[in-house]
């Protein structure tokens, strides 16, 4: 009989490499970097809950369909912390390794003295001016949208008013408020918590997915694995995607209720016959002429 560890599933599970965590006890008083209002007033939120034992985000499936990673561990071991700086750049930076004088070493110095957690880590990595110079300022706006979806939810944005609404916010209230929008929303709450790095779900059919949303991973990740998001082009790749989802979308017009054949015969007056009917005793069928 086979054990735990030589089992088949036991040994998927061995092989099975999780998402990259840390945690540690982080200072009270300085647990996030700068915000904008709405990432401000989510904080607040999250402390407060933090405070009553109480879980972060909604619990309705309808309101958010997502995992929830509460009651996993997650090390405070310096190769975690490695481990997970090594996975936020890279996931954060689309693939595009930053130079030594590029990185963010004060977050990294935060994040290892516990004063920032690694959402904040995530947070403080998308507004860096690296990631605006490569993702913001060199890009289209729709391409953009795209690549932070990709970069901070791990997945291409559903539908074309998902994109749309990203960019009235960030003409309105600035691209900080769109990076708060995103690692502040409940699904990031609910999949990610605030010790895991993002990474790219799309293939682990989570719920709420469309199907479209697996081919609009696949044209965003590209076709190499080595190659970065920099180097996949300034316009959107999801364009035609989400108009060909936003059409299957549509319901059928109503065209009204069918229209009737008209009666031959008005009122409860059948036609009259003009002969007499043969009589056929019940059950016997009538002879062929």
């Amino acid at each position: 009989m086979l054990s735990t560890q030589t089992s088949p599933a036991g040994m998927a599970a061995a092989s099975r490499t999780k998402p990259a965590s840390y945690a540690i006890p982080s200072k009270a008083g300085k647990n996030t970097v700068h915000r904008t209002v709405a990432g401000a007033i989510a904080e607040f939120k999250r402390n407060t809950c933090s405070q009553m034992g109480l879980g972060i985000g909604p619990r309705l499936h309808s309101e958010c369909p997502f995992a929830v990673t509460f009651d996993e561990y997650h090390p405070s071991s310096s190769a975690a912390l490695e481990r997970t700086i090594i996975s936020a750049y890279r996931q954060v930076y689309g693939n595009l390794p930053p130079t030594e004088n590029e990185r963010c070493t004060s977050l990294e110095a935060r994040l290892m003295n516990g004063e920032i957690t690694v959402r904040d880590f995530v947070n403080g990595l998308a507004k860096s001016p690296f990631y605006k110079e490569n993702y913001f300022h060199s890009v289209a706006p729709q391409r953009g949208i795209e690549l932070n979806f990709k970069h901070l939810l791990g997945r291409a944005p559903l539908t074309q008013e998902e994109v749309q609404n990203s960019i009235k916010l960030q003409a309105e209230e600035g691209f900080d408020a769109l990076i708060d929008s995103l690692t502040d929303c409940a699904e990031y709450a609910e999949v990610f918590g605030s010790d895991i790095v993002p990474y790219m779900r799309a293939g682990d059919s989570y719920a709420g997915m469309m199907t479209s949303s697996f081919n609009m991973m696949r044209e965003l990740a590209g076709t190499k694995v080595a190659v970065s998001d920099n180097a996949q082009g300034r316009r959107s790749r999801t364009t035609t995607q989400l108009a060909a989802a936003a059409i299957s979308m549509m319901k059928p017009i109503f065209k009204g209720a069918p229209t009737l054949p008209q009666q031959k015969y008005g009122g409860h007056q059948p036609p009259r016959r003009t002969g007499a009917a043969p009589f056929r005793p019940f059950g016997v069928k009538p002879l062929p002429y």
